[in-house]
């Protein structure tokens, strides 16, 4: 797997608001950055006005529809590995380009792995997952979440340009 050695994530940190900088230290200059965002100007701002919640209640990360915060899970941030929280960090950013897009997050007219905000925000997380030399295996473990079934992991996985 390639170096991610660049990328430092602050794990010892309570419950409170952050900079993104704070908790994921040098992502801003990641090339996947690089290309989620159109101008290094589109990224400061990004970096300088979105803000991460670290809580207790949330399992995983998702960002608030109405402003773009990055909330992540204590025990996520604390205990999962840090390529996952690499790519989920990632995948989040790609949905506060969205909102600020004035795209819906959360459109209830389509299913979690049908929704358009879902599959563009994965297929930039697998694109640095295959870029970092995981394997299709530990791309497919990535996707598989709990609150989707066997049949929605697959329908995902063929959305994302894998092969279930």
């Amino acid at each position: 797997m390639q170096n991610m050695n660049t990328i430092k994530i602050n794990r010892d940190i309570n419950p409170g608001t952050y900079d993104i900088e704070d908790i994921f230290g040098g992502l801003k200059e990641t090339e996947i950055l690089q290309k989620i965002f159109s101008s290094n100007n589109e990224l400061n701002d990004v970096f300088f006005n979105t803000k991460i919640v670290v809580d207790t209640n949330s399992h995983y990360m998702h960002v608030k529809n109405e402003d773009a915060t990055i909330v992540i899970g204590l025990n996520h941030l604390k205990h999962s590995e840090k390529i996952v929280l690499y790519l989920d960090i990632v995948h989040e950013l790609v949905h506060v380009k969205q909102q600020r897009k004035g795209l819906d997050l959360y459109d209830k007219s389509y299913s979690y792995v049908d929704r358009p905000t879902e599959i563009e925000a994965y297929i930039v997380s697998v694109e640095e997952a295959k870029r970092l030399g995981m394997k299709p295996k530990e791309i497919m473990d990535y996707l598989r979440v709990e609150w989707i079934s066997q049949d929605e992991h697959k329908r995902l996985a063929t959305h994302v340009g894998l092969e279930a």
